[in-house]
């Protein structure tokens, strides 16, 4: 029978600094998950962290869609003279 592997110990801490009204929120919200209060903030942070990111590493469509983008794509490009000419211009954040 194979050892199990011991977990992980975590190295890393992350302080907050709460109001008490936050603290008992996050307390009560732990409780009724069955989780200490460190458990649950991290679950849910890092959940919201991967939704946050979620646009910037997949971009999903129903095949319908994404087949329509994908044609979208494929098409050559169109000449647009007037977007040329405004992004030819100089910007506020362009040297004077």
């Amino acid at each position: 029978m194979p050892l199990a592997s011991k977990p992980r110990r975590k190295e890393e801490r992350l302080e907050l600094r709460l109001d008490p009204a936050q603290r008992q929120l996050l307390d009560e919200a732990a409780a009724a998950r069955s989780m200490s209060t460190s458990a649950f903030v991290l679950s849910h942070a890092t959940t919201a962290a991967q939704e946050v990111l979620a646009d910037r590493v997949s971009f999903v469509l129903p095949d319908d869609r994404w087949d329509a983008f994908t044609a979208l794509l494929e098409r050559e490009p169109r000449s647009l003279p007037a977007l040329a000419a405004f992004l030819a211009k100089p910007s506020v954040l362009d040297e004077a």
